[in-house]
């Protein structure tokens, strides 16, 4: 997928991402059709250590593969190589080798649909996004403000991962990642881009919490209740019928620049709120003080 000219705020935020992860910033450029200068300015922007640029060949990446899974330690290959330890253990994990002594990651966290499971799934669908490279395992990612850290820290501990949360834009916001194969797929056969979500996942108000609290808002303006979701027609159609289900009906899922919204105010959109945030087990925290006031006033109207 290669696209030409500026990019967008949610381009840079992919370029961002996928730098973290240890993609190159030349492979980056040519991904999104602009130049290596382009990249580095986006990264720099944002607070990102650039990495050095010396290149190992083919051939000098399978030796390095292979003496670290004899036994030897990534700062000596490093050092035998010229590289740093940080560019060499990059080298490695694109390459599936597992760093010993670092990052635990619970491949099966989403082969059982549970609250939290359906949760943190509707947030990715919202919020993460899915990269698949030749070579390479599928990375999934998500970048929060800096203010909804806890966040990350919270699905880091959902997936049993050690994986570092990274600053970007110099510590405005966050970003966390991890690589999997099995988590990959499973994501795309609940619905994740392909327009057709998981019924479970449909009937689930722990996974529309997780949409919402990733590309959702709510909130109170003039003493009226309002909330509102956007995304794309497939997931919004599907979240008016999970609303009709629950007896929320006559809302209609409208184009909002280059998305959709669904939307409320007043009373159907006080109902929504409380579907979808009491007694929730997960939820974004800012956004669940905001739910909580806003029930706690419908109980008292």
């Amino acid at each position: 997928m290669v696209m030409r000219g500026r990019l967008s705020d949610e381009q840079k935020v992919e370029v961002v991402q996928r730098y973290a992860a240890g993609e190159s910033a030349s492979r980056l450029a040519k991904v999104f059709g602009v130049s290596r200068q382009a990249v580095v300015g986006i990264l720099r922007r944002r607070g990102v250590e650039i990495r050095t640029s010396a290149k190992l060949t083919s051939e000098q990446k399978a030796a390095a593969a292979e003496r670290y899974m004899a036994g030897e330690s990534s700062t000596r290959i490093a050092a035998a190589f010229g590289v740093s330890d940080m560019s060499l253990r990059g080298v490695l994990r694109r390459r599936g080798v597992t760093i010993r002594g670092e990052h635990s990651l619970r491949e099966d966290a989403f082969d059982d649909l549970s609250a939290d499971a359906a949760y943190w799934i509707g947030f990715l669908f919202a919020d993460g996004t899915v990269h698949f490279r030749d070579g390479l395992k599928p990375q999934i990612g998500v970048s929060l403000s800096e203010r909804d850290r806890e966040h990350l820290v919270k699905l880091r501990d959902f997936l049993g991962s050690t994986h570092a949360i990274s600053d970007v834009s110099s510590g405005r916001a966050c970003i966390f990642s991890v690589r999997s194969e099995k988590l990959a797929h499973r994501l795309l056969a609940l619905g994740r881009y392909n327009g057709s979500v998981d019924r479970a996942l449909v009937e689930s108000h722990h996974f529309w919490r997780g949409v919402v609290d990733g590309d959702g808002s709510i909130g109170e303006y003039s003493g009226k209740a309002q909330a509102r979701l956007f995304g794309n027609y497939p997931l919004l159609t599907a979240f008016n019928g999970f609303l009709a289900s629950h007896g929320v009906t006559g809302l209609s899922v409208r184009p909002h620049k280059s998305i959709y919204i669904v939307g409320t105010t007043g009373r159907p959109a006080r109902r929504i709120v409380g579907l979808l945030y009491d007694d929730a087990p997960t939820a974004l925290h800012r956004k669940a003080a905001i739910a909580h006031r806003i029930v706690a006033v419908g109980a008292l109207s």
